[in-house]
């Protein structure tokens, strides 16, 4: 809490904390300075809601003191633990003051003059007005003491990491007058976001130091320009230690920029090589390959603390220890558990015959499942543990799927959303297509013009402005979405298709929504056995799926050991490693069919149907 409090008493003392109940000291010793270690506790608790200005809101200690605290002395007769709960119930109208409280000794601080006492009435206040409490796992990363040089944080879409390393920055730069700390991600979009937030939470926080921008702090993107050494972590280090910068480019990639930057380095004598940060803060670890953590381990003369989404790719292997893993949060407190169901079912081919992606009970567990025997022997049934999201949000279904993406169909959608929830703004809604082509474009210009002449909305197009802006809905394609969340979603897609990194893409657009994800496609072909999957989840709470063969599951693994091969190349060494394969060496040859590729439709990266396709025209050119 940056606060210098110690308790020096014997007592054997526990307090627990629970939404909904009294916060109750437990006795467990029956000593005479309980109630002295009770009054100094209650009076730094309420020193630290004078300085976050709860008091404004929950009033003086000696008024919350008597409605939310009681003291419990533990005697030898048996403890009834749910009798111990019904006294401690609280009624409705204190929990909320109840929530506060306990936001306040776990270090999460809300902003309360923002979300305020009352209870929320409306979806969207309920949504927005949320009080936000660390679990466990959450509080023991930004408390904890780690002695290794990279702590990492593994967690699904939703699961707060990036409040976590916000806390966890506002930690280092008040505690060390002289660090230089780089906190960076891939997207751009959402290293704009990161930017915006930072000075808003320092002042939330009460952290009394300046900012000192581009000399104690970066808050950028992993990549950068040239022109500009503090614009990206790359031209940073290129900056620092007087090396050669790299474009992007088709051949250009991090692989390849990191592994030259961290050669060099290496190459640097011992006695000439200084550090260039003290601390490296990365959003959306699983976006760099592992020769960007040895080149943070180089140049970092602390630590790095990475967090990501361990199902962000919803094809890599869930291994038992991926990447020196030191906390792992699977409970999603952003997407409805029903959401997150359907997108892996979508996602994984798990309401189809023949399955994408499979794990063992373990891989299940740690992405949060629950696994069970299914009705048959070879079925399982998949459910997930219900998360207290949001007080007395009741939603039939958090997801609706739409056999129709005509414009009209659109506006009529976004129009049943501005009846239903009175106060909505333009930027609760984002507007996804999943299809990553040309043609797109084109139907979002006539789509912006519908919005802004049918319901006199303003649009920001993600691709462009990569930034969220308000009073805007956000359209894009889905590369300008990673890390941003919204009230409600709407997914575009032409149809469904099995390309592995067309599903892994619909699974992490679909969870960006706190409330609602719609999905509207154009072809209707298969798309009954998805509605089946999404019937099934709403009305049991889980998902019965079939247990592929010890064949189907050898089968799964080399069409993923071809797909990891396929995902960190450029999309010229994919095609090279395809005309190699089927041995076509001439130039002329290659350059023509790949201008013919970039007319298709299909998935680009699609081994098969790439290879298919050439296989098909090679002939003609």
């Amino acid at each position: 809490m940056g606060e210098d409090f110690h308790y020096d008493y014997q007592e054997k003392v526990i307090v627990v904390l629970s939404p909904g109940y009294k916060i109750v000291f437990l006795d467990l010793a029956g000593e005479e300075d309980f109630d002295d270690y009770f009054d100094d506790f209650v009076s730094d608790l309420g020193f630290i809601s004078n300085k976050y200005r709860y008091q404004d809101y929950i009033g003086r200690t000696r008024v919350w003191k008597e409605e939310l605290l009681s003291k419990y002395v533990m005697h030898d007769e048996k403890f009834d633990v749910e009798t111990f709960f019904e006294n401690n119930k609280l009624p409705s109208e204190l929990r909320r003051k109840s929530e506060l409280i306990i936001s306040l000794l776990t270090g999460c601080i809300n902003d309360v003059q923002k979300i305020g006492l009352d209870q929320p009435i409306t979806m969207l206040e309920k949504v927005k007005n949320k009080i936000v409490l660390f679990d466990a796992e959450q509080t023991r990363f930004i408390y904890k003491e780690y002695y290794e040089k990279v702590i990492s944080v593994q967690g699904l879409s939703g699961t707060g990491k990036t409040e976590l390393l916000l806390h966890k920055l506002k930690d280092l730069y008040t505690k060390d007058d002289k660090s230089k700390i780089f906190f960076t991600c891939h997207n751009i979009a959402l290293a704009k976001k990161l930017h915006q937030r930072v000075p808003s939470f320092f002042d939330f926080m009460k952290v009394d130091k300046q900012i000192k921008w581009n000399e104690r702090l970066w808050v950028t993107h992993a990549w950068g320009s040239l022109g500009n050494y503090n614009s990206g972590l790359y031209s940073y280090i290129c900056g620092f230690y007087g090396l050669p910068f790299y474009r992007y480019n088709s051949y250009i990639n991090y692989q390849y920029i990191f592994s030259k930057v961290l050669a060099q380095i290496k190459s640097i004598p011992a006695d000439k090589f200084e550090p260039c940060l003290d601390y490296i803060l990365i959003d959306e670890s699983q976006d760099f390959p592992d020769v960007f953590f040895e080149l943070c381990k180089k140049i970092v003369k602390h630590k790095i603390y990475a967090a990501g989404d361990v199902f962000q790719d919803i094809f890599e292997t869930i291994k038992d220890n991926p990447r020196d893993v030191d906390i792992i949060l699977n409970r999603c407190y952003r997407t409805d558990p029903r959401t997150l169901m359907f997108a892996h079912g979508i996602g994984l081919g798990l309401f189809e015959p023949k399955k994408l992606n499979w794990f063992d009970k373990e891989g299940w567990e740690r992405l949060g499942y629950k696994v069970d025997a299914g009705h048959s022997e070879d079925t399982i049934i998949l459910s997930r543990y219900p998360i207290h999201r949001f007080e007395d949000i009741k939603i039939k279904s958090s997801v609706e799927i739409i056999n129709n993406i005509n414009i009209d169909n659109i506006i009529r959608t976004i129009r049943n959303l501005i009846d239903e929830n009175s106060d909505i703004h333009p930027d609760d809604i984002a507007i996804i297509f999943i299809d990553d082509n040309k043609e797109i474009y084109s139907y979002i210009d006539k789509l912006s013009l519908s919005i802004n002449r049918q319901l006199n909305w303003l649009v920001a197009r993600g691709y462009e402005t990569k930034e969220v802006i308000r009073d805007h809905i956000y359209i894009t394609n889905p590369n300008n979405v990673k890390g941003l969340e919204f009230p409600f979603v709407i997914c575009i897609t032409n149809k469904i298709i099995d390309s592995y990194r067309y599903r892994n893409t619909l699974y992490t657009m679909l969870t960006r929504s706190f409330l609602k994800s719609f999905l509207m496609v154009e072809n209707s072909d298969g798309l009954e056995i998805f509605s089946d999957g999404l019937h099934m989840i709403n009305s049991q709470s889980y998902i019965e799926t079939k247990i592929p063969t010890s064949d189907e599951r050898k089968e799964i693994e080399q069409t993923l050991l071809k797909y990891q091969d396929d995902i960190n190349m450029s999309y010229k060494d994919f095609l090279e490693s395809i005309f190699e394969e089927i041995k076509i060496s001439d130039v002329k040859t290659k350059e023509r069919l790949e201008e013919a590729l970039l007319q298709t439709s299909f998935d680009k990266f699609d081994r098969e149907k790439t290879m298919a396709f050439i296989n098909a025209n090679k002939s003609f050119y």
